[in-house]
Order: C-alpha cells, then sequence, then structure tokens
C-alpha cells in the first residue's frame, strides 16, 4: 500500500510541473538537430550521388524491399524476381 502512495504521489507532482502537454519530448534542442537543411543547401549533393540499380537496390536494403514490392503489383515483373531469386540461390 505504501508503495502505492509513494507513485501515486510522485504522478500527481509530475502532473503539477506541468511535464505533459503538447510540447512533451519536444525540446528546441532536438527540434534543432531533426531539422533538415533548407533544400538549396542540398542540391549540390544531388550530383554527388550515382544512382544505377546496384547502388538502390543491392546495396540498399529499403531499396531492395521496395523494388520487390514493386515488382510484386506487375505479374510480369513478379516472373522476374522469382528468376533472380532462383539464380542468386544458385
Amino acid at each position: 500500500m505504501e508503495l502505492e502512495n509513494i507513485v501515486a504521489n510522485t504522478v500527481y507532482l509530475k502532473a503539477r510541473e506541468g511535464g505533459g502537454g503538447k510540447r512533451k519530448g519536444k525540446s528546441k534542442k532536438w527540434k534543432q538537430i531533426l531539422k533538415f537543411p533548407h533544400i538549396s543547401k542540398c542540391l549540390h549533393k544531388k550530383d554527388d550521388i550515382h544512382i544505377s540499380y546496384e547502388f538502390l537496390v543491392e546495396q540498399q536494403p529499403i531499396g531492395n524491399q521496395l523494388f520487390r514490392l514493386y515488382c510484386s503489383t506487375r505479374p510480369e515483373l513478379a516472373k522476374a524476381i522469382k528468376f533472380l531469386d532462383q539464380v542468386v540461390n544458385i
């Protein structure tokens, strides 16, 4: 019973401090850290990235999953994925 009172009092005090609400977990520091740079600061990066099938599908795990998901929506491409899986297993 005493432990329950301690927990209840702690929760009550935290609620009075105003720890909840809209700003819960959204400190200015974290907002600044997680903020994306403006697009004008990133345009030069576009030329540095070499986009190819090997880079997007074979090296990037999410790219591989998205490619397979896309191919599963079309019957003619689903056959190609099945063939690719068989070739990889050899």
